[in-house]
């Protein structure tokens, strides 16, 4: 799967238009589908990945438990490489109906400080049919000139249409108002908080993919509600996913402290329920 690539931006008059172009065009596309752009993070986001020989004893205990091998069968835990360089990847729980549904909202790109051939890798293990990444830019270390710093500057859509999905805000220094921040995935034993370690595994409907699916789906009602004079969505382009962001928040916010029975009529006039 060869994902489109875009080389960071220069300061040239000819590259910026070139490169406004793209990201107008790609706004009407986006506007026309009702969708937005997400922009995706891999390791300890949507998977984590460990070399077999770095493996501690309760990595091989957990490797070793029926559950275990039942997830090797059903693709949830992918042995690969060869030789002495083998590795195992673990999918997050509701990895695939996350990208299912978030598919239909959002067009897809990866970020990544990881490698072009990792990234490769990880985006076969995670959509072999190429259903979501076929087309999606993928962003690797390569791309960046800061070292351990990302930046939306390098993804084919406008900023006011795009958020990401991360585990670390501090790569985002510029960007942090487009983050949804995730809570890291730590299968594999690190230290006693991995799920390894205490022989379970994050819940597939009351996890973090389910918690941010959710919330994705609220930014996005949020940004095309459609409002007094503008039936027709004319003005939808100069909308900014950024408000969107921080009116679902400060909704869910005044939630919280209104008492239960005031909490369902709430909920219930917002249309989350």
């Amino acid at each position: 799967m060869e994902g489109k690539r875009l080389n960071p931006i220069d300061t040239s008059s000819v590259h910026a238009c070139s490169i406004n172009y793209i990201r107008d065009m790609n706004l009407k596309s986006l506007i026309a589908r009702k969708k937005l752009h997400l922009v995706l993070d891999l390791d300890n986001t949507l998977l984590q990945t460990r070399a077999m020989r770095n493996l501690t004893l309760y990595d091989r205990e957990y490797l070793e438990r029926p559950g275990t091998q039942r997830w090797l069968e059903e693709g949830k835990l992918i042995r690969w490489g060869k030789g002495k360089d083998q590795w195992l990847t673990k999918l997050r729980p509701n990895i695939r109906n996350f990208l299912e549904e978030a598919s239909k909202l959002f067009d897809f790109s990866i970020f990544t400080l990881g490698d072009r051939t990792y990234a490769k890798k990880m985006l076969d293990i995670l959509d072999p049919k190429g259903l979501y990444f076929a087309h999606s830019d993928v962003i690797t270390k390569e791309d960046c000139i800061t070292p351990m710093k990302k930046g939306l500057n390098l993804v084919s859509s406008h900023d006011r249409v795009i958020l990401i999905v991360d585990d670390i805000e501090e790569f985002w220094d510029n960007d942090s108002k487009n983050l949804i921040k995730i809570a890291p995935y730590e299968f594999f034993d690190d230290d006693k908080r991995s799920w390894s370690r205490r022989f379970a595994d994050e819940s597939e409907k009351y996890g973090e993919l389910a918690r941010v699916l959710r919330e994705l789906k609220k930014i996005h009602r949020e940004f095309y509600s459609t409002e007094k004079g503008d039936m027709d969505g004319l003005h939808y382009e100069s909308r900014d996913v950024r408000k969107a962001r921080d009116e679902v928040q400060r909704k869910f916010q005044m939630i919280g402290t209104v008492t239960g029975s005031e909490m369902e009529l709430i909920l219930i006039s917002l249309g989350y329920k």
